[in-house]
């Protein structure tokens, strides 16, 4: 399917155009399907998209009790952790809706239960709710400078065929410890989103967008089952050829 790339002025017209699309798709799952799965990025993109959604006039409209939250990665640190993405999307958006916390499905924190047996608990609850293929309605994703998305980095496995989530113990970037879901499960995405913003982020856009090897860019392995699509600001997008 064709990757398509949406530039935008600046960091904060990324946020709000992701925010408004967010909605639009939470509206239409819910209504053909009566529940919404999506998938929430940390990040400074992601986090400001999930600000931004909560400032939205429409957020309060939304049927949250049929929306349920996952997130592509977490760090594998204890609860209350400043660097676990739970608790940076809480203070954007989560506290700010009325969302069942059912309906919030956090990957464990560390509480000395061990990596793997955390990444064998979350697989159950994700084949227990959406089936050994789920089918998130969007998938929102980060990309880094490296051209890695969720926990997927270049050059470290990415999960063998059937693997949903992955236990991470050498993550380059620290944390090292951290559960990811796969390709696999990425993919299972209607509509899959990478959302990026800055300089920093130029040359990752732009090999993302020619299709570097996945091996190189993780991020060219994604691939919504609907639609692909790439948010970037004017500074992300600037080494992108026309």
């Amino acid at each position: 399917m064709t990757r398509r790339l949406v530039v935008l002025p600046d960091r904060a017209a990324v946020e709000t155009a992701v925010a408004s699309g967010v909605l639009d798709i939470i509206v239409d799952a819910t209504f053909a399907r009566g529940r919404a799965d999506v998938v929430v990025t940390g990040g400074t993109v992601g986090i400001g998209s999930l600000a931004a959604i909560a400032r939205d006039p429409r957020a309060k409209s939304i049927a949250w009790n049929l929306v349920h939250l996952w997130w592509g990665d977490e760090r594998f640190v204890p609860v209350g952790d400043a660097d676990r993405n739970e608790g940076q999307a809480a203070t954007a958006l989560i506290e700010q809706i009325e969302i069942p916390t059912s309906n919030i499905h956090t990957f464990p924190a560390d509480d000395g239960q061990g990596l793997n047996a955390a990444r064998d608990i979350f697989r159950a609850h994700l084949r227990d709710e959406l089936g050994n293929h789920p089918r998130f309605d969007l998938v929102l994703n980060g990309i880094g400078p490296d051209g890695h998305v969720a926990s997927l980095f270049p050059g470290l496995p990415h999960g063998d065929k059937g693997d949903l989530v992955i236990a991470v113990d050498n993550s380059p970037k620290p944390p090292p410890h951290r559960l990811s879901l796969t390709f696999e499960a990425l993919n299972g995405g209607r509509h899959v989103w990478v959302v990026a913003a800055g300089e920093d982020k130029a040359d990752a856009i732009s090999r993302l967008m020619s299709d570097s090897p996945e091996d190189v860019t993780p991020a060219t392995a994604l691939h919504g089952t609907e639609e692909t699509v790439v948010f970037a600001d004017s500074a992300a997008a600037s080494l992108v050829q026309p």
